[in-house]
C-alpha cells in the first residue's frame, strides 16, 4: 500500500509519498519493501504519483515520460488528456476479458500547472486518474488530492492545510501527514519523498538530507505541542 500527497498552495505544488510497498493480503500475514519509488517527472512542470499496482503503474509511467519527451506540453490539462488516452488504451489491450472492477486497481495523480482564460499566468491544478472510474479525470476543487491510504492524511490536512500557504509551508505539512500516517498504518512507511512544482522552476524533487531536517523539525514542532498540552498555561509564550 502507499499514501500519495498532492498540495496546492499560492506559488506552487508540492508532491510527496512515502516508499513502502506490501506484499500479501493485509488481513494476514504480509512483507513490506521500503525501496519503492513512486513520484516521477512528466514533463518540465508536471509531476506524477503512482499508487496501486506498482508494477503496471511503472510501466505505464515510462511510456508516458517517453511521449512528453517526444511532445512536450505544459499545461497539466493537455498532460492529463493524454495521459488518459494512453492508460486507458493499454488497459484495454491487457485486461479486455476483465470487468472494470475486476482490473488491477491504479491511481495517478498528476499536479502541474493551467493556464488561465483571458491572461498568461499559470495556476496549479491536480488530477487523479483512478482505473474503478476508467481513468476518466478527477480535478481537485480543494486544492489538495490524495490516494492509497488517505484517511489520516485527509483528517488532518482538514485542520492544517491552507491554499494560501508556500511551497516551503506544503513541504513541512506534506512530509507531517505521511510520517503521522506511518505511525497509526504500518502500510505507509519508508523514506519520504517529496517534490516541489513551480511555475518558473520546474519539477524538483528535494535531496533525502532536505527531507530527514524537515522530519527533524516536525518532531520538535511535535514535542512543543505536547509540551504545551502537559505544561498548561506555564508553557504559553510570555510576552
Amino acid at each position: 500500500m502507499t499514501l500519495i500527497v498532492a498540495l496546492q498552495g499560492a506559488d506552487g505544488s508540492v508532491l510527496a509519498a512515502d516508499s513502502r510497498a506490501t506484499i500479501g493480503d493485509p488481513r494476514g500475514l504480509t512483507a513490506i519493501n521500503d525501496s519503492n519509488t513512486k513520484l516521477f517527472q512528466l514533463t518540465k512542470t508536471c509531476g506524477i504519483g503512482i499508487s496501486g499496482a506498482s508494477e503496471i503503474a511503472l510501466k505505464l509511467v515510462d511510456e508516458l515520460r517517453t511521449e512528453f519527451l517526444q511532445s512536450p506540453q505544459e499545461e497539466v490539462d493537455k498532460i492529463v488528456t493524454k495521459s488518459r488516452e494512453i492508460v486507458r488504451k493499454r488497459y484495454d489491450d491487457w485486461f479486455a476479458k476483465f470487468k472494470l472492477e475486476e482490473r488491477p486497481a491504479l491511481n495517478l495523480i498528476l499536479a502541474g500547472f493551467h493556464k488561465a482564460h483571458g491572461n498568461d499566468s499559470m495556476t496549479p491544478r491536480t488530477y487523479l486518474l483512478t482505473s474503478q472510474l476508467d481513468f476518466a479525470p478527477q480535478l481537485s476543487a480543494n486544492g489538495n488530492m490524495m490516494s492509497g491510504v488517505p484517511q489520516y492524511a485527509i483528517y488532518l490536512s482538514h485542520r492544517l492545510y491552507n491554499p494560501g500557504m508556500t511551497v516551503d509551508n506544503l513541504v513541512r505539512l506534506a512530509a507531517y501527514l505521511i510520517a503521522e500516517t506511518a505511525t497509526q498504518d504500518p502500510k505507509v512507511g519508508g523514506p519520504i519523498r517529496i517534490a516541489t512544482l513551480k511555475a518558473a522552476e520546474g519539477f524538483r524533487e528535494l535531496e533525502p538530507k532536505q527531507v530527514s531536517e524537515i522530519a527533524k523539525l516536525n518532531d520538535e514542532q511535535n514535542d512543543k505541542l505536547k509540551q504545551f498540552f502537559f505544561g498548561g498555561t506555564d508553557a504559553l509564550p510570555k510576552n
